[in-house]
């Protein structure tokens, strides 16, 4: 599965690719989560937009607690979709790991 960091404006995003196991493993993990009772936040135009990647639906975003599908949008009060992608960024990402941890951090 291919995930791509949306944080850049005028370059290309970090992209890379998880195994089939990690792929299993996010989508149970975007399985679990319940409908949202809330909107969710907008992306700003500059910055941290969030991660995309695709399931059987189409099109995925998780961002600030939230994960939006096509078809729905589940609560991820724990950001547990955001700190798995973010645990996964490659190595030669290390510079932006701190930065958008910090951002995770930062929701609430």
């Amino acid at each position: 599965m291919r995930i791509e960091l949306d944080v850049f404006s005028g370059r290309p995003n970090p992209r890379w690719e998880l195994d089939e196991s990690q792929s299993r493993e996010l989508l149970q993990i975007q399985e679990r989560l319940e409908l949202s009772r809330s909107e969710s936040a907008q992306p700003p135009a500059l910055g941290y937009r969030g991660f995309l990647y695709s399931d059987a639906s189409g099109p995925v975003r998780a961002y600030r607690g939230h994960v939006k599908t096509r078809d729905a949008l589940y609560a991820d009060p724990s950001l547990r979709t955001e700190h798995y992608l973010l645990e996964r960024l490659p190595a030669q990402y290390a510079t932006l790991r701190a930065r958008i941890a910090s951002e995770l951090t930062n929701v609430g």
